[in-house]
């Protein structure tokens, strides 16, 4: 795998602009632009292209792919009941992010822009 800081984006393809923060994964990085795109595909599941061109989708079935950050399809409530984890996928490049890594990684991207 390449660098994280030179290889592209895991949902959009693009090449990294200088100084622009993205997130690590274990497959490769997600850029702060794929990141806000999948807050909102998450919550309103419309999909929507990239700003690589790449094709956006909600992905809900616990039966499809897991998170390839945390390995999760699902997610369990106070009282222990199983629920399918919202997920972000970009089937041109067979990348998968639910909702929970996509707001720690709003949340890091935050953080770096302020530093």
């Amino acid at each position: 795998m390449a660098d994280q800081r030179t290889a592209s984006c895991r949902f959009c393809g693009r090449a990294p602009a200088p100084g622009e923060h993205r997130v690590p994964g274990p497959d490769g990085p997600i850029c702060a632009s794929c990141i806000a795109a999948g807050l909102k595909l998450v919550h309103d599941g419309q999909a929507r292209p990239s700003r690589g061109e790449t094709v956006l989708v909600r992905v809900t079935s616990r039966d499809d792919e897991a998170c390839e950050f945390c390995e999760r399809r699902e997610r369990y409530t106070f009282l222990g009941f199983r629920r399918s984890l919202a997920r972000m996928k970009c089937p041109e490049l067979g990348a998968v992010i639910c909702a929970d890594c996509l707001d720690h990684g709003g949340d890091l991207i935050n953080k770096a822009y302020r530093h």
